[in-house]
């Protein structure tokens, strides 16, 4: 029997007013997975009515109590890995050796890094004059709305829901459209967690009435959203009527530069896996890659050879390392730029097509794909496609490709692959990102922050400086002699 999913209002599991609803696509196959309740504008009134209930209760709530609760949701999260593993797989197509390793296990690993990390919350005191103890409080910031994407539906979800949470802001989240299967549960699982009435509000529905929705309404004090920058300046446009704080973990057009005296098979390793991984849909995946001339051919090789490796399938396989984009339209998206690339001149060294095999006949499937490429400005070199389509390019020195890397309306993670770690920090420090690997790509753990510059977003996600996402901090004054220090103290003194 088909799971009978419900969106979380006020601490209830209930259909949206309108009775709407939305079928959710395996995109391996284009087949009907789920169906699911789809929001309008009154879920939303009501959902906004229930957090700002909630809100005054919860900020008062012991922080210790409040990380209770995300400890226990975390162990239920761990309870139902079995189930919540093929719904990941099979709403965005994300390989169940993926989902099954990281998307899944790293959401309740989340859930208790922020449940401790919140705990340790402090401010500061200032010198400021000898007749006062002057202090700054972290204080939440109140009614959050979190829209996340459809590329790691649970992990970006519930990396914004525990920091949001510890910090005492209620909340209403907005899953992908496409793919809230996950979230969903996690609303059924946030009841059976224990957590108060509106402090938690769950609804799906389209972005462009129920995202919009959150961001007008009034009650809303900030958005946190990742997603693309198209969409990200939309929400900026509508916040700034409000001028309300918005998070935004926004796209990339990531760099890897490979120099002369680089591990080459480190380098390649690195370089097929980061790409290829989640089929490219990965906001840090390198899809710019400026080799040296010395080690350019071999890599070259090597790397189109790993890549030819890469087995394309059935994502519910566990042999399947790359299965089919999210939908349909990215499948057609990333065509496009195929076809754009062999007309602006970039020269094909893999890939291009389709897959055509009886798993992936009927999904949106792309083979990967790598251009070489020599003229840094077209398209394939400067737009995000997120799929399995890079372009690599020759350089003749170090300056040249951070030149190049940084030639991007995009900031968000570059690497450096040089076994000269003096040189690489000299490099680093001259690269327009928000972060920046040697040796390495998608490290990404939630100790560390992670969020980027320019048109990538100016946010933190994880690590303790996400504290500062979710509070913020109230400066008080607390005057220690009789009367106060004003510059009229001779002209008004009281008899």
């Amino acid at each position: 029997m088909a799971h009978d999913y419900r969106i979380l209002i006020d601490g209830k599991l209930v259909k949206p007013v309108r009775g709407g609803t939305m079928e959710i696509i395996n995109p391996a196959d284009n087949t009907v997975v789920a169906v699911v309740p789809k929001c309008s504008e009154e879920d939303v009134e009501l959902a906004v009515a229930a957090a700002r209930r909630a809100q005054p209760g919860w900020k008062g709530t012991y922080i210790g109590a409040r990380s209770e609760l995300l400890i226990r949701l975390a162990a239920i999260l761990r309870e139902h890995q079995d189930e919540l593993v093929p719904l990941e797989t099979m709403q965005y197509g994300g390989p169940i050796s993926k989902t099954s390793r990281f998307d899944i296990p790293f959401a309740p690993a989340e859930l208790e890094y922020m449940a401790g990390l919140g705990r340790s919350m402090t401010g500061h005191t200032i010198s400021a004059d000898p007749d006062a103890r002057v202090m700054t409080v972290r204080e939440p910031i109140g009614v959050v709305g979190l829209i996340t994407p459809w590329n790691f539906p649970l992990v970006t979800a519930v990396s914004k829901l525990a920091p949001a949470l510890i910090c005492g802001n209620t909340v209403l989240l907005k899953p992908p459209s496409c793919a809230p299967l996950t979230v969903l549960k996690l609303g059924e699982y946030a009841v059976e967690a224990g957590f108060p009435p509106g402090v938690v509000n769950i609804l799906a529905g389209p972005g462009s009435t129920v995202g919009e929705a959150i961001v007008r309404h009034p009650g809303v004090d900030k958005i946190n959203f990742t997603g693309d920058s198209f969409v990200g300046k939309r929400i900026l446009e509508l916040a700034s009527q409000k001028v309300m704080p918005v998070g935004a973990e926004l796209g990339g057009k990531n760099p890897m530069i490979v120099l002369d005296d680089a591990n080459l098979d480190g380098a390649v390793e690195g370089a097929a896996y980061a790409a290829f991984f989640n089929s490219g849909q990965n906001c840090g995946s390198p899809s710019r890659f400026y080799v040296e001339a010395g080690i350019y051919d071999r890599f070259v090789e090597k790397f189109v050879a790993a890549a030819g490796r890469i087995t394309v399938g059935n994502p519910m396989d566990p042999d399947t390392m790359m299965g089919p984009l999210a939908y349909n339209a990215c499948r057609d998206n990333a065509e496009r730029h195929i076809a754009r690339a062999k007309e602006q001149g970039a020269r094909i060294l893999l890939g291009g097509e389709r897959p055509n095999t009886p798993q992936t006949k009927d999904g949106a499937f792309v083979m990967p794909t790598i251009f070489e490429v020599y003229d840094n400005s077209i398209d394939l070199m400067q737009e995000e496609i997120f799929a399995p389509v890079v372009g690599v390019m020759k350089v003749g020195s170090a300056d040249e490709a951070v030149e190049r890397a940084n030639d991007s309306r995009y900031g968000l993670c570059a690497s450096i692959w040089t076994n000269d770690y003096r040189k690489g920090m000299l490099l680093v420090d001259r690269l327009k990102v928000g972060t920046a690997w040697i040796n390495q790509h998608l490290a990404i753990v939630s100790e560390t922050p992670w969020g980027g510059q320019k048109e990538s977003g100016w946010t933190k996600e994880n690590s303790i400086l996400v504290l500062d996402e979710y509070t913020y901090q109230k400066h008080v004054w607390i005057h220690l002699s009789e009367t106060p220090n004003t510059f009229w103290k001779e002209q008004i003194a009281l008899d």
